[in-house]
Parts: C-alpha cells; structure tokens; sequence
C-alpha cells in the first residue's frame, strides 16, 4: 500500500465527516481527560462532590478526616502517546470482513495518531524489528507521522526474533516518562502478552490495546498465508475443525478479558477501516470511565 499525503487526506476527510455527522469535535474532552490520577502531578485534597471521579478517592485520608475526600492533580500540559504496534507475516491476513488486517493496522495507527496530534499531543511509535525494538522520538506534526507510516508499511510484515511483548517490555526500559501507551496488533498477538507485562506497563501509563480480528480458517476461498496457496476444500469446511477454531478464539478472547481487566487495560476490536474511528472514541470514553478489560462491541 502507498502511503502518500493522499493517505493523510484520506484520514482527514474520514475524520471531518465523522464530525459533521456527530455535530461537535472528534475526541474533545475524552483525549484531554484520559489520563488517570497516577499519570498526573498531585497537587492537593478536596472534599468528594457529585461528578468527582470515584478511582480519585483518598481512601486513607478520608478514613483519618471523617469525610469524603478526593485527590486533585496538575495535569501535564501535552499529552505523550506511545503506539506499540505489532509485526509480521500474520499481518498480511485478512480480517472477517475480506480487508487487508495490514491496511487495517496502518490505518488505525495513522488515524488514531492524526486524532492525537488534532488534540496537541506529541506521539511515538515502537515496533519489532530483528532483534530489538525500533522506537522513534515524540514529536507532532503530520511530517512526523508520514515519516512514522512509511516506516511501519515498511517492516509490518517482516517476522522477527524478537516478540511483540518484549518490544512492549523494551519501550518501558528505554522511555522514563508517563505516556497513553496504545498497542495495534491482532487478538492473538494480545492474547499472547502476560497480565504481568499490562500491568507493568498500566502501573505509570494509561494502556489501551486495539485488536484487529482474524478472518476465519474454515470457511469458503480460505488462503494459507504461510504455504502460499488456497487450503483445500475438505478441510476448510470441516466441521470439527470449525468448532475447534471458534472454541479457541473464545478462549483467547477469555484470556484478554480477563488479562485485561485485572491489568486496567481497556481493548477494543476492529474488523474494517469504516469501524476506526468509532471504536477509538469508544475505547476512550471506556477508559475515561474505568471500565477496564475486553468487551466485543458491534457499530
């Protein structure tokens, strides 16, 4: 896929008429108000009033006073968004909906990033990439990001040594600064990265997780990415083998859930570029509310 001021244009048209459709700006109020009392400097108490975010609840200081009482913070003032994106010969799949799971991956990345940088938030990319992680510098501007989406188009699907967790471990050794950190990747690929890692990184960053679904390996017209071929008839339309497949996706979608929730990771998914924005501005307004884990929601 070339990726071309024409590609930016394309996001940018997407995102106008998804404005002029909801008649009010794209992720005001959510982007600014996403992060956490633990990603922001403390600045004082007050006493709990009705709208106060309860997860802001000094609940040692107000067993000590009596009363109710709430930590108030010094937000930063931009914002530093980290994108975790994954690689590999996986990623040049299909999504259930027939689209490019590449083409979907780049185009959450690049609207999502495009929707950060219109909020005034400088933002990054890490990636696997041999046998490290290949993490750019914070900045704004869509120069920045072209440079970033050329670069991801580039190496997407390259397999690797190293692991999309390890890269995701690799982005908290290398970078010492509270971030919204979003990963893209494939439900396998979150299904496969510990609780202890989302945890490790959702202890100091506001972490969300952006999974673009597979198509099915049993089916009609089923092309075996790895063999180079389509996968015979007999055994894309088994049955046995089709019941094993849906019974291992609920598994792993068990498995995020779960993961997910005890980590305070909020997860969407996404099957089609016309589904991005909207599941973006639902999986922040979930955060914003605290209702962490993996819920699959249809648009």
């Amino acid at each position: 896929m070339k990726i071309d001021y024409e590609y930016l244009s394309k996001i940018r048209r997407a995102v106008a008429l998804y404005t002029n459709k909801k008649t009010s700006n794209i992720l005001d109020g959510d982007f600014h108000s996403i992060h956490k009392g633990r990603s922001m400097e403390f600045e004082d108490l007050k006493e709990y009033a009705l709208g106060d975010e309860v997860h802001d609840i000094d609940w040692k200081s107000s067993s000590r006073m009596g009363k109710t009482l709430v930590r108030r913070y010094m937000t930063d003032r931009r914002h530093n968004v980290m994108f975790v994106c994954d690689c590999g010969k996986k990623m040049t799949g299909d999504t259930p909906r027939g689209e490019s799971k590449k083409e979907v991956a780049l185009l959450t990345f690049g609207t999502v990033a495009y929707l950060a940088d219109k909020n005034g938030a400088d933002f990054a990319m890490a990636f696997p990439k041999g046998d490290t992680a290949d993490i750019s510098m914070f900045k704004a501007g869509t120069e920045h990001l072209e440079r970033l989406l050329y670069n991801y188009e580039k190496y997407i699907d390259n397999d690797n040594e190293i692991s999309f967790e390890q890269c995701i471990k690799n982005v908290l050794n290398c970078v010492h600064k509270r971030m919204i950190v979003i990963l893209i990747t494939d439900m396998e690929g979150l299904g496969a990265v510990s609780e202890s890692t989302l945890r490790a990184v959702a202890n100091n960053n506001d972490l969300m997780a952006i999974g673009v679904e597979d198509a099915m390996l049993t089916g009609d017209n089923v092309y075996d990415n790895e063999l180079g071929r389509y996968e015979k008839w007999f055994l894309s339309h088994n049955k046995k083998l089709h019941e094993k497949e849906i019974e291992d996706r609920e598994r792993i979608a068990r498995s995020i859930a779960g993961s997910s929730k005890q980590s305070k990771t909020s997860v969407i998914s996404v099957s089609g570029k016309d589904e991005i924005i909207d599941k973006t501005i639902i999986l922040f307004e979930r955060h914003r509310h605290g209702n962490y884990g993996y819920i699959k929601t249809t648009i």
